[in-house]
């Protein structure tokens, strides 16, 4: 009767072991669904559409992330959403990861920034580099000689909540601030602004589907400043999944050199 006893015992924690390692098992390969938001206007070629994901063509940044997938293990799913809104959303950590920002101190509080050893921004680790232009009526004399504005005696446009709003005031132009990145365009149209300085990413696409503003707007092709632009995680998500936030800012940055996204790249050409 004791052996009998015994033997069950024996069998019982067998069991106990193998359901065990089974649910470790699990645990181990349970994919992390990452929340991703990005801004509600197109960056050419990294995101491409306004308000949405586009299904064939999304975008360089989108399909790499994409394919990275399998690799780590994870599943990105996209949001749009305004740029103050973004950058609000990841603060209050209801998202995980942000396409994209440059960096300014005070930005620190919204999230995590890639960083070097001695806890300085590790410019190694941006996702691009993107330039900001002046936009202005092709019959204006207003111009850009690469340190400072000519002929400049009304207000610039910039858009609410991007960085350069506050290049420009610390440079003593009057900026008039905008909710969108198309209204610069119509305050241009309607005279109530001499120019303004946007992304060429975002405005010379717009301007390409737009013939009728491209036919009175002219771009100044010295850009007023060129910034390196991140991806930038929650502080709830970077501080339980650090290796894996490391290990997406090394892939992404690498990805101009990487010959497994040769493919990719070349389609936005």
């Amino acid at each position: 009767m004791v052996l009998f006893i015994n033997f069950f015992k024996r069998r019982e924690m067998r069991l106990l072991f193998i359901l065990l390692f089974l649910n470790i098992n699990i645990l181990m390969a349970q994919t992390i669904s990452i929340n991703v938001i990005c801004e509600d206007k197109q960056i050419y070629p990294y995101i491409l559409e306004d308000t949405k994901i586009a299904k064939n063509s999304p975008g360089i940044t989108i399909e790499i992330l994409k394919s990275l997938e399998k690799e780590l293990n994870v599943k990105f799913k996209f949001n749009r959403v305004q740029s103050l809104r973004a950058h609000k959303i990841l603060h209050s950590n209801q998202a995980d990861m942000l396409l994209f920002a440059s960096y300014l101190k005070n930005r620190e509080e919204i999230g995590v920034y890639p960083k070097n050893s001695l806890n300085e921004l590790n410019n190694n680790l941006k996702a691009m580099d993107l330039s900001y232009v002046l936009y202005t009526l092709k019959d204006s004399n207003l111009n850009w000689d690469g340190k400072n504005f000519i002929n400049l005696y009304g207000k610039i446009g910039a858009t609410q909540g991007y960085s350069i709003v506050d290049f420009l005031k610390n440079n003593n132009v009057l900026v008039s601030e905008n909710s969108s990145n198309l209204g610069d365009v119509r305050k241009l149209i309607a005279k109530r602004i001499q120019g303004f300085v946007n992304q060429e990413s975002k405005i010379d696409p717009y301007l390409k589907k737009n013939p009728k503003y491209a036919e009175v707007i002219k771009k100044i092709e010295i850009p007023i400043v060129t910034k390196p632009y991140f991806i930038v995680f929650s502080h709830k998500f970077y501080k339980k999944n650090s290796a894996l936030a490391d290990k997406i800012w090394a892939l992404l940055a690498d990805h101009k050199n990487n010959p497994k996204y040769k493919s990719i790249i070349k389609k936005y050409e």
